[in-house]
């Protein structure tokens, strides 16, 4: 009886967990390189595409896609094609001759300063690493720790699509995100919503969502302190250009709108005239704005109130291109600071054409459908259950 009683300890002994607290299970050890050849596959590898894109431009590398767009024929296909613009605007600007006719407003010229000093595959360079760290600050500015976030961003469609075309996106996610983050400091949020606004006129919702918050001083202060911006950067430049900019901005924009993802192009690709269109987003633009008000009222207002304004913005601008998207991980990063499915889901941008929407009623609605999966996801919160001794008692 005692050798049996022995016995069973022996067994017992050979079964309690190992020095590092856990029983030596089969396998175990493959669990670890599985699951970094997973993250490797999808944060670490598809994270580097972007950034691939360019250095295969700089070397000689990159394989071009002619194509043609109104009529116009652009033989890379389009490649770097928003910062080709704005690099010759700075160097217009550098070189002391006016940037326009220019798309952007002063302001945006004179921020492609810097760049303009530069030659074209050095401004490309540092345009780069200026795009990956404005998306890397907007991040950290929201908490984000979890390496897996900055993967998943840096994955997505609307970063490489902004990396690809060289746009100021990432910028203007991180003036949203140094808003939010320092909404309680009047001149640092002013500053950032002057900075986004100043360069994208469309996120001017931002300071309607100051107003909704009763930030009065801090509203007042940033329309004061943009007017002052906007007419000061185009003093600058012996105003050239400011007379005939809006009529140079809505020429553009009938070229482009009906191409890119907004409601505007939504309502156009379904066969309504131009202006039945821009009377519905006129439509939207107020109830967009009551919406922001309503919401600013209500639990959770403040945060609720911000993603509203990002949502305004970019349903009542007449263009919205895919890389316009990256506003989308502010909102993901409000909520949720580690990696979960909503992280993920922008992935599915992929499935779409590009950056052109063709006009193709599905395919604005799949973009629809995927952002808003993918917001619902991040600010779903699951009611906590009530304990089991409470539900017994009932």
């Amino acid at each position: 009886m005692v050798d049996v009683v022995e016995a069973v300890g022996h067994t017992a002994e050979a079964a309690r967990p190992t020095s590092a607290g856990r029983s030596p299970i089969r396998g175990e050890g493959i669990r670890p390189h599985l699951r970094a050849f997973v993250e490797t596959a999808v944060f670490i590898l598809p994270a580097l595409l972007g950034p691939a894109v360019i250095v295969a431009y700089l070397v000689g590398r990159y394989h071009v896609h002619p194509l043609t767009v109104d009529g116009k024929h652009f033989a890379d296909g389009g490649f770097l094609f928003d910062l080709h613009v704005m690099w010759k605007a700075g160097h217009d600007v550098v070189t002391g001759h006016s940037p326009y006719p220019f798309v952007y407003p002063a302001p945006a010229a004179i921020l492609m300063v810097p760049f303009g000093v530069l030659p074209w595959k050095l401004a490309v360079v540092a345009f780069s690493l200026f795009v990956v760290g404005a998306l890397f600050l907007t991040l950290r500015l929201l908490g984000v720790r979890d390496w897996r976030c900055y993967g998943a961003a840096l994955a997505s469609l609307p970063f490489v699509g902004s990396l690809a075309v060289g746009t100021l996106s990432t910028f203007i996610a991180l003036c949203a995100a140094a808003a939010w983050r320092y909404r309680d400091r009047r001149w640092i949020v002013a500053t950032a919503i002057v900075g986004a606004v100043v360069t994208k006129l469309f996120l001017w919702p931002l300071v309607v969502w100051l107003v909704a918050t009763r930030r009065f001083r801090t509203a007042g202060t940033t329309v004061v302190l943009g007017v002052v911006t906007v007419f000061g950067c185009w003093a600058m430049l012996g105003f050239a250009g400011l007379r005939g900019y809006l009529h140079f901005l809505g020429h553009v924009a009938g070229l482009e709108q009906a191409r890119s993802y907004s409601p505007f192009a939504l309502i156009r690709s379904v066969g309504a005239s131009n202006s039945a269109a821009h009377l519905a987003v006129y439509g939207l633009t107020v109830v967009g704005i009551a919406a922001i008000f309503a919401i600013a009222r209500g639990r959770d207002g403040d945060r609720r109130a911000f993603v509203a304004a990002l949502a305004v913005a970019l349903i009542v601008s007449p263009i919205v291109w895919l890389h316009y998207l990256v506003l989308v991980y502010v909102v993901i990063a409000l909520y949720r600071n580690r990696m979960s499915a909503a992280w993920l889901l922008p992935f599915l941008y992929w499935t779409l054409p590009g950056e052109d929407s063709h006009g193709s009623t599905s395919v604005i609605l799949r973009m629809y459908a995927f952002t808003a999966v993918a917001v619902g996801l991040a600010m779903y919160h699951r009611k906590a259950r009530p304990p089991r001794a409470a539900l017994a008692s009932r």
